[in-house]
């Protein structure tokens, strides 16, 4: 027996060094050295072909391609931000402080109360009230208007940048350096993109300008989507779109200047003033050369690296600094058009309430689209007589207190906007974005 099982090691042995190629006559001091290396390569090998570990192996595919997947979305969703830094200027449509506001007055009465950061800042409201009311006051009160905005937002984004894809491509122009697109195009992009986030709001414009906050806080509902609900069945699909030609107008010119003047500021003021400080820096380069050569100086070394790092950092820096500037000057641009719209459609959102119980009482024969529509002579008419009775001019009715609310909107967007640059230009750290400094 002990024969047997010697015979059989032996020609299993001759097997392996045959397959490895070891000849059969090699000496006894290689085959103790070769043979062990290659008996646990092949138990290896029996054992990645056993089920257990094809389970494993496949197991760990899935897993990294789903990571590869997940990475690849993030990433997107990270250039799709990263590339839109406009959207940092654009104002809140929704104030989801509003009701925070009223709140805080009721248990602190901060309205009579002296400003102190810890009590009149927004995050001091909102903690002081989540203490009284609890954490459910955040999806029932603060979540609607933050869902509200961002909905919007996509919208808008969404469809200016797939409306300027297409006008570009119709075109039959692409994209220069710093993404460059003519200006008519991203004017009209806007247009558009401002026209269909007003009809996709107009449902939620018109709860939020019947929003009763003594309503609220009289416990009437109980929060923010029960009111909704209740107030679009009061108000039908009528009095959705009321007063909905003052938001057309507003959101579509609004952002046509909005987007063109982002565009614009960021692009052509980038390319003329690299283009300077580039002819001031070749004037210097040849007027240095030119000396060297007269009075035989010896010719610096460059580094080339060098050179391209310092390039780097001067588009850095001018990029960073007209995207503020572009941001600043789309945000005076959008409050511009929309600030004398907005005084005349607050003039006639007060008339709305009157309208909705006029509707509710008034017989079903009642041709309630024509009571809608005579409302904005009506609200012409009282502008006119608010103007005579004023003795002012269009121009000081229009934009009285323009500058106060210019100054408290745009510097608040362009420190966002700041912050927003700085972690860009982290997670940017490389070359291939600014091909354009190697012409």
């Amino acid at each position: 027996m002990v024969e047997s099982d010697n015979h059989t090691v032996l020609i299993v042995d001759q097997e392996r060094r045959l397959r490895h190629g070891i000849p059969t006559y090699a000496s006894k001091a290689l085959r103790d050295i070769l043979l062990p290396s290659i008996i646990a390569n092949d138990l290896s090998l029996s054992q990645a072909d056993s089920p257990q570990a094809v389970t494993n192996k496949s197991s760990n595919q899935a897993v990294s391609v789903f990571a590869a997947g997940m990475r690849a979305f993030i990433y997107q969703l990270q250039s799709f931000y990263l590339r839109t830094p406009v959207k940092l200027f654009r104002p809140s449509r929704f104030d989801y402080l509003a009701y925070v506001r009223a709140v805080a007055d009721k248990h602190d009465n901060i309205l009579g109360k002296p400003y102190r950061f810890r009590t009149h800042s927004s995050l001091a409201m909102l903690v002081n009230v989540l203490r009284k009311e609890g954490w459910k006051f955040i999806p029932e009160q603060v979540l609607p208007p933050l869902i509200a905005n961002s909905a919007t937002g996509i919208i808008l984004y969404a469809t200016y940048l797939t409306m300027l894809d297409h006008y570009t491509k119709a075109r039959g122009n692409k994209p220069t350096h710093f993404n460059w697109y003519a200006p008519f195009d991203t004017w009209r992009a806007g247009f558009v993109a401002g026209g269909m986030q007003s009809l996709v709001a107009a449902p939620i414009d018109a709860i939020y300008t019947r929003l009763s906050v003594s309503e609220m806080l009289e416990g009437n509902h109980q929060n923010l989507w029960r009111f909704g609900i209740s107030k679009l069945k009061d108000i039908g699909l009528v009095g959705v779109f009321a007063g909905y030609g003052f938001s057309l107008i507003k959101e579509s010119f609004g952002f046509a200047f909005y987007f063109s003047t982002f565009e614009t500021v960021k692009t052509q003021g980038y390319n003329i003033t690299y283009q300077l400080i580039k002819v001031y820096r070749n004037s210097e380069d040849l007027i240095r050369h030119k000396l060297q050569k007269w009075f035989k100086w010896d010719e610096d070394q460059v580094d080339e690296k060098m050179e391209r790092l310092e390039r780097y950092r001067l588009a850095k820096l001018l990029k960073s600094t007209f995207v503020l500037l572009a941001g600043a000057s789309a945000a005076f641009s959008l409050l511009a058009v929309q600030y004398p719209i907005t005084k005349v459609q607050k003039i006639h959102f007060s008339r709305l309430e009157a309208l909705d119980f006029y509707n509710a009482s008034a017989r079903k024969d009642k041709p309630l689209f024509k009571v809608y529509y005579n409302s904005y002579i009506d609200t012409f008419n009282q502008i006119l007589r608010m103007k005579r009775r004023a003795k002012i001019t269009w121009f000081e009715a229009a934009y009285s207190g323009f500058v106060r609310n210019a100054l408290t909107t745009i510097p608040a967007t362009s420190v966002a906007l700041l912050v927003f640059e700085i972690t860009r230009t982290r997670l940017a750290d490389n070359f291939d974005d600014y091909e354009v400094l190697d012409a």
